[in-house]
């Protein structure tokens, strides 16, 4: 099972850039123009631009923590939530960050089903 990343991001053609990133490392995005619906709560993590015309991020971050999914911040400059990306970021510290993440979050350590993709997110070095 493929890691499942959440993009809220109203600007289509950067959705578009960040879901080609982390298909690029082999894991599955889908991105998110409205609220409407709860498919965003089968994600493992969302990424949120915080300055997104589709949830107020306070909104975005009320919701996370009530369905225990890890959130990060994406703009294009310094905020005060953490974990965050500063546009422009590259496909490296986004995995990092991502890993770091889901690593720090309760969710991690909480026993989950659905959590046999994480094993598969360190491939063995042949």
């Amino acid at each position: 099972m493929s890691l499942k990343v959440g993009i809220f991001e109203d600007d289509q053609e950067v959705a578009e850039v960040i879901a080609d990133m982390i298909a690029a490392k082999d894991f599955s995005a889908i991105s998110f123009y409205s609220f409407k619906g709860d498919e965003w709560k089968n994600c493992d993590i969302i990424l949120g631009d915080y300055r997104n015309k589709i949830i107020p991020f306070s909104q975005l971050i009320k919701e996370c923590q009530k369905n225990n999914i890890p959130l990060i911040a994406i703009s294009g400059g310094d905020m005060d939530y953490k974990p965050q990306l500063i546009k422009p970021f590259g496909i490296d510290e986004l995995q990092s960050l991502i890993f770091e993440t889901l690593m720090k979050s309760k969710w991690s350590e909480k026993p989950m089903a659905n959590k046999s993709w994480f094993a598969g997110l360190f491939k063995k070095a042949n």
